[in-house]
This record gives C-alpha cells, sequence and structure tokens, in this order.
C-alpha cells in the first residue's frame, strides 16, 4: 500500500490558555520593558514629528520670523534645486564606495583573521585601534597628513619620485571626495570585521571538513557554506554602512571644513542639510532634507532586506514540494 506524504510538517501548533503563573510573569516583563518603550517612541516620535511640521513651513530667520505655511513647497523646491541634486549624487558615489568596498575588505580580513597564523592575536588588537580612534581625530589625523605644505603623504611620494612638487590634494574637489571615502572606510572597516569575526566562528567547523572530503575547493566552500551561515551578519552589515554612509558628517566636517569642501566636492545629503539649516538659517527647507534623508535611509534598508528575503519569498510563493515514499 503507498501512501503519500510531505517531508516538511506544516501542522499548526494548538494554543494553550497561560496560567496564573505565566500570566504574572508576562505583565512583569511587559512592566519593565515599559519605560524604555517609552522613553524610545518620545526620543523618536518627537523629533520626527517636529521635523516633519517645520518642513511644511516657509521659516528662514534671514528673511523673516513668520513662518507661513507651504505644504509640500519645500519638498518641490529639493526637486528643482541643482545644489541637492548634486549633493544626492555625491552620497550616492560616497555610499556605493564604501558600503561595496568596506564591507568586502572587513570579510576578507574577517576570513584571514579566523585562519591559525602565529601573531593572530596581535593583528586583532591592532585592528581594533581605528575603530578606538574618535570620529574627529580621525578626520584631523587624515587631514594633518594629506597637508599640501607640511603632509606626510606628499614627502613620501617625493622620496619616491612619484611627484616632484606638492600636491593639494584637499583643495581639489575629486581627491578630497577620494580621501573623504579612504578614511571613512579606515574608520569603520574594523568594526565590521569584528561582526564577520564572530560570525565566522558559529559557523561549525565539520561543514568545511566534509566540503573538503567532496573535493570542494575555497571559493566553493566560500559559496555554499560561509555566506549562507552567516547571511545574517552580512545583511546587518550592509544596513550599517548603508546608514553610516548616508549620514556621515564628522569626517566631512573635520577633513574638508564647514563649508562642505572645495567647490562643494565633500558636501553630502546631510552635509547639505546642515549648511541649509544651521549657516543660511533656512529652516524649513532644511528639515524637509532632513525628512528625505530619513527616507532614503529606509528605503534602502528595506531594499536590503528584501534582496535577502527573496529567496525566500520565491520558495514560499512556489509552495512546499511534496514527495513520494512507499
Amino acid at each position: 500500500m503507498t501512501e503519500t506524504r510531505s517531508i516538511a510538517t506544516r501542522g499548526r501548533v494548538s494554543a494553550r490558555a497561560l496560567g496564573p503563573q505565566e500570566r504574572g510573569d508576562r505583565r512583569f516583563m511587559l512592566t519593565l520593558l515599559a519605560p524604555a518603550v517609552v522613553i524610545l517612541v518620545v526620543l523618536f516620535a518627537y523629533p520626527l514629528g517636529y521635523a516633519g511640521w517645520v518642513s511644511v513651513l516657509d521659516w528662514n530667520d534671514k528673511i523673516s520670523s513668520i513662518h507661513d505655511f507651504v505644504g509640500f513647497g519645500n519638498y518641490a523646491r529639493l526637486a528643482a534645486d541643482s545644489d541637492f541634486s548634486d549633493a544626492l549624487g555625491r552620497t550616492l558615489y560616497f555610499s556605493a564606495i564604501t558600503v561595496a568596498v568596506g564591507v568586502v575588505m572587513a570579510l576578507v580580513l574577517a576570513l584571514l583573521l579566523t585562519q591559525e597564523f602565529r601573531g593572530r592575536t596581535v593583528v586583532r588588537v591592532l585592528l581594533l585601534v581605528p575603530w578606538a580612534v574618535p570620529p574627529v581625530v580621525n578626520g584631523i589625523m587624515w587631514k594633518l597628513m594629506f597637508d599640501g605644505d607640511v603632509g606626510i603623504v606628499n614627502s613620501l611620494l617625493r622620496r619616491m619620485g612619484f611627484i616632484k612638487t606638492n600636491v593639494q590634494w584637499l583643495a581639489q574637489p575629486e581627491t578630497a571626495m577620494n580621501i573623504l571615502i579612504f578614511a571613512e572606510i579606515w574608520k569603520l572597516v574594523p568594526f565590521l570585521t569584528l561582526l564577520f569575526i564572530a560570525a565566522l566562528q558559529g559557523v561549525p567547523r565539520n561543514l568545511y571538513r566534509a566540503a573538503s572530503i567532496d573535493g570542494a575547493g575555497p571559493f566553493r566552500r566560500l559559496v555554499f557554506i560561509t555566506l549562507p551561515n552567516i547571511k545574517g551578519t552580512l545583511r546587518f552589515a550592509l544596513i550599517v554602512q548603508t546608514m553610516w554612509s548616508l549620514k556621515v558628517f564628522d569626517t566631512i566636517y573635520v577633513l574638508t571644513g564647514g563649508s562642505g569642501g572645495p567647490a562643494g566636492g565633500t558636501t553630502t545629503i546631510n552635509f547639505f542639510a546642515y549648511i541649509t539649516t544651521f549657516s543660511n538659517l533656512d529652516r524649513g527647507y532644511g528639515a524637509s532634507v532632513a525628512m528625505v534623508i530619513m527616507g532614503i535611509v529606509l528605503t534602502t534598508t528595506v531594499i536590503w532586506i528584501v534582496i535577502f528575503d527573496l529567496p525566500r519569498l520565491i520558495g514560499r510563493l512556489r509552495g512546499p514540494r511534496k514527495e513520494c515514499t512507499s
């Protein structure tokens, strides 16, 4: 007699009534969490609501003390503002490189630092140095190193014969942006590397041994064992790195000054919001830029989540596979 069954059991767990002790524990847990939840809601909801309200006002302290309601006028102004478009383009360039290069470098370093070699502990400790440096100190350090007159970079390049005269690295828009990207990657890669090291240590070693016995090379082990097992950490790293790259401010301010670099070469949308709000005192327009930044951050976060969950969603749409057993 032949019976057809599904390998994956999809039965529902029957609900049971909670006992007095369990209900009491749940109430106690909610009581402990309530203050933290209230504080988070207040700290998030009030600034967000206030920024949203200011973004629909014509609030410019340099022009008038009267704040007229303009609706979506500030957002329409953003759509036609070439300075905002240029800042958005620089932000996309900055984010794409810092996210791609930063995550790949961190993953490669983590793979190397999980191997057994002499001095591995010392290397891991030294890896923490860039991460421990405050952002302001990081910006000052790279600004001094790339100084066009007394910077050590020009001195080394002259001694090696690559240049004959000093280069004003931070006085040119293209080189200033690339130096900013380099400084930001140097600062953030150690944190991402530590994340990946922790994730890699949780991958079962027997999977690698079995793959080696089956003849799988390093690349196949990386693709079919390592990456699937650290998918959650990889997603988190991409989301965090993307958010940081969109919100970068302190390094720009210290490295290239409060004007956004030479010819605005390092003015990202976050720095554009700062200049608009605090230098030009156009608070309504600056608040609309801030709301757009929040929208971009939320959108990119959702995109990363969807990308990583897409295979699972496709599998659900196809339905469970069934097999016949006799």
